[in-house]
């Protein structure tokens, strides 16, 4: 019977997202995956458990200890290269699998004849449901939905761990939360759903409680203690907690209405800040919340199905505790509710299967097709980045971010007026926004306006000085002007700010060559090569500064191993076959 439940809603689900795979990389996924040429090789799975340096191209994105999803990157990438139809496949897999444990979930839950018919009704409305479908169209989002499939691993076998008394159901959950802390921070708040489950639904001696202590001392102490070491604290914060905790209190009423009307999903949700908790709006959110919770008390009280709604309202609140309590840099984020969503499926599920038999087929069929249109509507919108954008800036014209992401998206097809028009926007909503003037100074380093690039550099640097981005693009733009100090200057910040880039040291020795400081120059090659050792431009530039200095044995080595690594690479050969002639001729040379 299970297999053909898990066959349904991966018949269903793949159905519905059929038309998704087509859809491009978005957003963050350019950083994570299509910038982040650590995931070409294979071979480096072993270092991203070591080090969180590996998860993005920019450093400032490094901040997660997530090796798990930077190891699944790393295979998609071996299997399918920058196709984002793998990358979608794989999301909808794990998709798949969290749906078939929200059945199983509820399954081991009710214990009774008719169990049946709930759980399916549940899991067949989280498949389809539009507001879960960020996680599959969104790749960067893999991290919220492959952290919640072995959650909802972990938090299954731990059901049949208390119900059958099996060890080896305990192992497999212990294992499984590992892995959900391992792909997503958030899996921090499992042990105390185990706890609330035990306290739900069973009753014991205090030894029961004893089975806590492996996730804690075994798991979250040494991650805790991780961040300790490798960032120097446990949480960051892109906004005071107070102020972030009381604008929270609007998102996850935000949340609750995309559930149970999912109307107005876009990748970006405009919500402003909350300053003080005598602003209205944060008045009228914890006074609904607190209402929520005292119908979870109401809800505790009566039946086991009713007890289940119960459980799974607070299931909402805690698994969504880490993003109300840390403040990040987009304040509402639909991937984040993906977990917590599944109180929707189960009340939806409750309501569907307590009405009359002859109701509940039609009921469930209609609300599935109703669903499924909007999610396929959504996956249509995910297309691109110019219908991404576009649908954001419609839903959400205010937001800063919005416009500049349209604008790159303008960028990202040639259409520099109308991108820099989203610029200017962006910046006419938020004169901070320095990503909009780093954007526009790009465009007008194409377009050859070189004083202008240098101008949008400076400004975006002046807004934000720890910006790697600006100080490598100032760089070509110094160079190219001439000013050779400020070049220098700026590639050797670029450096200091992300020391991880071959092709900022590359920049570097080249200017350096320019100004006739070779053994610098050298110094820098070397350790561009040292970096990445198929780097073949660090190996041309390296000869050219060996037969500068009429090195020319050395510098036809250094031209071998950039050809080696590029056969096509017509300069280097060129200079190749030179060096190797004026390396004949001196010891040809007849002695004076």
């Amino acid at each position: 019977m299970k297999w053909k439940i898990f066959l349904l809603i991966a018949v269903i689900s793949s159905a519905v997202y059929a038309n998704s795979f087509p859809n491009s990389f978005h957003f963050d996924d350019q950083h994570f995956i299509v910038e982040n040429t650590y995931i070409r090789d294979i071979r480096n799975i072993p270092s991203f458990f070591l080090s969180p340096k590996y998860l993005s191209f920019e450093a400032a994105f490094t901040s997660h200890y997530r090796p798990l999803l930077i190891t699944s990157y790393a295979i998609n990438y071996a299997m399918d290269g920058l196709r984002p139809a793998g990358y979608h496949a794989v999301n909808l897999l794990f998709h798949v699998g969290s749906a078939f444990l929200v059945y199983l979930i509820l399954q081991a839950m009710l214990f009774r004849n008719d169990a049946a018919r709930l759980s399916i009704v549940a899991a067949l409305i989280f498949a389809v449901h539009p507001f879960n479908s960020e996680v599959v169209n969104y790749i960067t989002a893999r991290s919220s939905v492959m952290c919640s499939f072995f959650y909802l691993l972990s938090f299954y076998f731990w059901i049949r761990f208390r119900s059958q008394k099996g060890s080896y159901f305990y192992i497999i959950s212990l294992l499984a939360f590992i892995l959900a802390m391992l792909t997503k921070e958030i899996a921090i708040t499992l042990p105390f759903m185990l706890f609330l489950y035990d306290f739900y639904f069973l009753r014991g001696s205090l030894r029961r409680y004893l089975a806590y202590l492996p996730y804690v001392l075994l798991v979250i102490v040494p991650y805790l203690a991780y961040r300790i070491v490798v960032y120097g604290h446990i949480v960051g914060g892109t906004r005071p907690y107070m102020q972030n905790m009381l604008t929270q209190t609007t998102v996850l009423l935000k949340y609750i209405q995309l559930m149970f009307l999912p109307v107005g999903l876009t990748i970006e949700h405009d919500i402003k800040s909350a300053g003080t908790i005598l602003n209205a709006t944060v008045i009228v959110a914890i006074l609904l919340l607190l209402l929520v919770i005292a119908a979870t008390y109401v809800l505790f009280r009566l039946g086991r199905e009713w007890r289940i709604v119960s459980f799974f309202i607070l299931w909402f609140f805690i698994t969504l505790l880490p993003t109300t309590v840390i403040p990040l840099n987009a304040i509402l984020q639909e991937n984040r509710g993906y977990l917590g969503g599944i109180v929707f499926a189960v009340i939806a599920g409750v309501v569907i299967s307590r009405t009359k038999r002859i109701i509940v087929l039609p009921a469930l069929i209609i609300l599935i097709i109703v669903f499924s249109f909007l999610t396929v509507q959504r996956n249509i919108v995910w297309r691109n980045d110019l219908s991404l954008w576009n649908d954001a800036v419609a839903k959400s014209p205010l937001s800063a971010r919005a416009h500049d992401n349209l604008g790159l998206a303008y960028m990202g097809i040639k259409k520099y007026d109308l991108a820099l028009e989203e610029f200017n926007k962006t910046l006419a909503i938020n004169p901070q926004y320095y990503l909009a003037y780093y954007n526009a100074g790009v465009i007008y380093q194409l377009q050859g306006d070189l004083e202008r690039a240098r101008w949008a550099y400076e400004e975006s640097l002046k807004i934000s000085p720890g910006y790697f981005r600006s100080y490598y693009n100032a760089g070509i733009v110094y160079k190219k002007i001439g000013a050779l100090d400020k070049a220098i200057a700026s590639y050797e910040k670029a450096i200091a700010l992300d020391p991880r880039h071959p092709f900022v040291y590359n920049n570097l020795g080249v200017v350096l060559i320019d100004k006739g400081e070779l053994k610098k120059a050298e110094a820098v090659f070397i350790r561009a090569i040292g970096i990445n050792p198929r780097y073949e431009k660090a190996y041309y530039n390296l000869g050219n500064v060996y037969f500068r200095a009429k090195e020319y044995g050395r510098a036809a080595e250094a031209y071998k191993a950039a050809v080696r690594i590029r056969p096509d690479y017509r300069e280097a050969d060129e200079m190749l076959r030179e060096a190797l002639a004026r390396n004949e001729r001196i010891f040809s040379s007849p002695p004076e």
